[in-house]
């Protein structure tokens, strides 16, 4: 969904230097930064705005002789150098207390803080705390240059040279019975962001009642496990307080590992184009609390009312493939005067299946756990003679949440041959090897499990 905000009618744009200044400064006009304005506003009250550190902002705010309450609007940055991790961010008032905050689900980084006609002070700032490792990339590699052996990580699973997810919002009938057989007889796996529901009596809102009257068909979907289900939230309704908020996207959580309750436990979030939230917390909590990862960026919207989407889709995914990235598109109700009718919807698959051999078409979760695992992973070599070599996998995520495998690929050196190759674990257990050619070397890869781990490749008698 397309989410178009109104200019506001302010006074003034308060632009941040890196610098600290002093309070009640009045900061000179900058390209770029960190906006801060009173929104929809026109009265006596002021703000003074000064930077803290790298992540941090303070605003006093004066009332002069306003006597209404007015909103405070922030929007962080969310690209370039200077952009802020939206997700980790929380305000504080001048005792040090978290203040409500509301943001609209999709763009997180606008931030709406309503405050009374008092002097006060608030502070915007990350809330520091664990982050995943990042190895360098020259990490993920291991090579001798004496044997010409080489192995790497692969970028995408299998060795594919780009990713695609196909991401499927708000329960729509039409998923059931137009998305999902289409993408079965493509061979494709797709995301479907859910919203549960409620199946007490009562509950009249369509968006609930879509996935409650449909359950059956859903528990069948879920039961074949051909395809990901994601949290949309409970109702798309958005929260107005930390308790509801919560209960939105916790209880949707609830019901998807209900419905896989042998898949791993880590699932996309989007909270929906169109809705706002109102809460103290970041985004992270929410996301840490409930095993989520947020996906509410960065997709490609394929509703025809955006025109051309086949051939965007084409450019895009083309661009991906050049780039090596993860191309990301999503739907709402397919079909002749709904969001994408169902030639355009087939008119895309195409474009796909084309280059179906350099594709890892798969669920939002499996793409961003391989991706986050590989960021976390490191290889090391070690000879042990000339027709042997161990290969040490480092891998820093959490292994109750990340369970993707990872694919290595194994340059061989030219004097073994590759007939006569095989690749056993620590506990002398043989791994499955897949061989291809690649540029005249001989080359072979295997998947493992993200964890620390030791694998021996060696030459059979």
């Amino acid at each position: 969904m397309l989410c178009l905000d109104k200019k506001p009618r302010v006074v003034v744009w308060i632009v941040l230097f890196l610098a600290l200044r002093p309070a009640g400064a009045t900061a000179a006009m900058e390209p770029a930064g960190v906006k801060v304005w009173i929104e929809d506003y026109q009265g006596p009250a002021t703000l003074g705005v000064r930077s803290v550190g790298r992540y941090g902002l303070e605003i006093d705010f004066d009332p002069n002789t306003e006597g209404q309450g007015v909103v405070i609007r922030v929007d962080l940055p969310v690209s370039g150098r200077g952009a802020w991790p939206a997700a980790d961010v929380e305000v504080l008032d001048s005792e040090g207390q978290p203040v409500p905050v509301r943001r609209p689900g999709i763009e997180w980084h606008k931030l709406r803080i309503t405050v009374a006609p008092e002097p006060e002070t608030f502070v915007v700032h990350v809330v520091e705390g664990k982050r995943r490792p990042i190895r360098p990339e020259k990490e993920r590699h291991a090579t001798d240059p004496e044997t010409g052996f080489g192995a790497t990580i692969c970028p995408w699973h299998d060795g594919r040279r780009a990713a695609l997810s196909l991401r499927f919002d708000d329960s729509h009938p039409t998923h059931l019975s137009t998305a999902v057989p289409i993408l079965d007889e493509y061979g494709f796996r797709g995301t479907f962001m859910v919203n549960p529901g409620s199946s007490e009596a009562g509950s009249a809102s369509r968006r609930r009642s879509a996935f409650q009257a449909h359950l059956a068909a859903w528990e069948a979907v879920a039961r074949r496990g051909d395809h990901e289900f994601a949290n949309h939230t409970l109702d798309h309704q958005g929260a107005r307080n930390d308790a509801e908020m919560d209960y939105q996207i916790g209880r949707a959580s609830d019901v998807i590992w209900e419905l896989f309750p042998n898949k791993g436990r880590l699932i996309a979030l989007n909270l929906g184009g169109g809705t706002w939230w109102t809460t103290t917390k970041t985004l992270r909590f929410y996301l840490d609390k409930h095993h989520l990862f947020d996906a509410s960026s960065g997709s490609c919207g394929m509703d025809d009312v955006y025109g051309n989407r086949v051939s965007e889709f084409r450019r895009l995914l083309e661009r991906h493939l050049e780039g090596g990235g993860w191309f990301r598109a999503h739907y709402h109700s397919i079909g002749e005067g709904l969001g994408s009718s169902e030639a355009n919807f087939r008119a895309a698959l195409e474009v796909a299946k084309a280059h179906e051999s350099d594709l890892w078409i798969a669920g939002m979760a499996d793409i961003h756990k391989y991706q986050t695992e590989r960021l976390g992973a490191a290889l090391a070599m070690e000879k042990r003679g000339p027709g042997r070599i161990d290969l040490q996998l480092s891998c820093g995520t959490d292994a109750e949440l990340y369970d993707q495998p990872l694919t290595i690929e194994v340059r061989l050196p030219r004097s073994w041959p590759p007939g006569r190759v095989a690749v056993e674990n620590a506990q002398k257990e043989a791994i499955p090897i897949r061989r291809q050619g690649n540029g005249g070397d001989a080359v072979l890869r295997f998947d493992v499990a993200p964890r620390d781990a030791l694998y021996s490749l060696f030459v059979t008698r």
